[in-house]
């Protein structure tokens, strides 16, 4: 009876979250330079309408709204794997040299190279993997204290940074666009850019979904995890390599998108409070909805200009990072 009665709890809450979503959705595909129609909007579903119209409703704003839903979702998802398998509140792609060491590895093959597109998201693993180790080594092993893994993510991604705008020094005519891109940005993407990432990301997305028992027993002491069956090592590191892929691969197709992995997580969690089977499923979805609702004010609040979307996800998620340290200090004094 006790879960049934959780279960009814938590099911508004994934039902408001769901038409939020759907809300979003319906405004990416209506909003541009010139908006759609509710009515236009239904008769190119219907295969109807002119060729601008079919165009910018199917070729242009609705592969972005799907690029924006599976990304924020993918990125809130490893959000919540990084928080949950280290046990550190502050742990995300953005702050862990995921993402900036991902950027660097398709800068510099960019600018020193001709690589094929469908190379580029394997490029970002690549960079993503190494500024992740290399974030974690310096953070030291055993319990990885949250503030020495946040000093380790600042390092690596000052590292990465620096050597990314040394690249871009000598990368010529591509500048401009490379900067623009290093801002994250949604602009442009279309099912090209969709359907080069779609399996990095669906299938680790799927999977950590499938294998929520798994990280359930993660959140509890090791001795306990190992004294279920739980084979915790080769677990966190399975758990490790998902959430990496994920946020590595978005980047070769949006440049470094930050804090959407560290601000959905905590959102989640404040909602499911201990209902821990619910965290991975609700981080996805907030995720997917930050970045929907990001992406569309991008498109609007500069208009006719577009904003990145990375410089508004930096804007949310920046004073939430300083609010989370602020808490942490505050507790550790009290």
């Amino acid at each position: 009876m006790r879960q049934a009665s959780t279960e009814t709890n938590i099911t508004p809450i994934y039902g408001a979250t769901i038409l939020v979503i759907a809300a979003l959705f319906l405004i990416g595909l209506l909003a541009g330079q010139q908006w759609t129609t509710p009515e236009t909007l239904w008769s190119v579903l219907q295969g109807q309408g002119s060729i601008i119209e079919r165009v910018s409703v199917l070729e242009l704003r609705l592969p972005r709204n799907l690029l924006a839903m599976l990304g924020g979702a993918a990125l809130g998802a490893a959000g919540a794997i990084m928080q949950g398998v280290t046990r550190n509140s502050l742990a995300s792609p953005g702050l862990t040299g995921v993402i900036a060491a991902a950027a660097f590895g398709v800068v510099g093959t960019q600018t020193f190279f001709t690589p094929d597109a469908l190379w580029l998201p394997v490029i970002s693993l690549g960079g993503g993997f190494l500024g992740g180790m290399l974030t974690f080594v310096i953070a030291g092993r055993g319990r990885l204290q949250p503030e020495r893994v946040v000093l380790a993510g600042i390092a690596v991604t000052a590292l990465c940074t620096a050597l990314t705008t040394g690249t871009l020094l000598v990368s010529g005519s591509e500048a401009a666009e490379l900067y623009y891109w290093l801002a994250g940005s949604l602009m442009g993407r279309g099912w090209l850019q969709l359907k080069l990432v779609a399996v990095w990301l669906i299938l680790p997305l799927v999977a950590v979904l499938l294998l929520r028992r798994p990280f359930r027993v993660l959140q509890l002491d090791d001795e306990l995890a190992l004294a279920m069956g739980l084979a915790v090592g080769r677990w966190r590191l399975l758990f490790l390599l998902l959430a990496l892929i994920m946020a590595a691969a978005l980047v070769s197709v949006t440049g470094p998108v930050i804090f959407i992995g560290l601000v959905a997580p905590h959102i989640a969690r404040r909602l499911i409070r201990d209902q821990f089977q619910h965290w991975l499923p609700l981080s996805a979805l907030l995720g997917g909805l930050l970045l929907l609702a990001a992406d569309t004010l991008a498109r609007q609040l500069a208009f006719p200009q577009e904003l990145p979307v990375g410089m508004l996800t930096a804007l949310i998620g920046a004073p939430w990072l300083l609010y989370l340290l602020n808490s942490r200090e505050s507790a550790h004094g009290g």
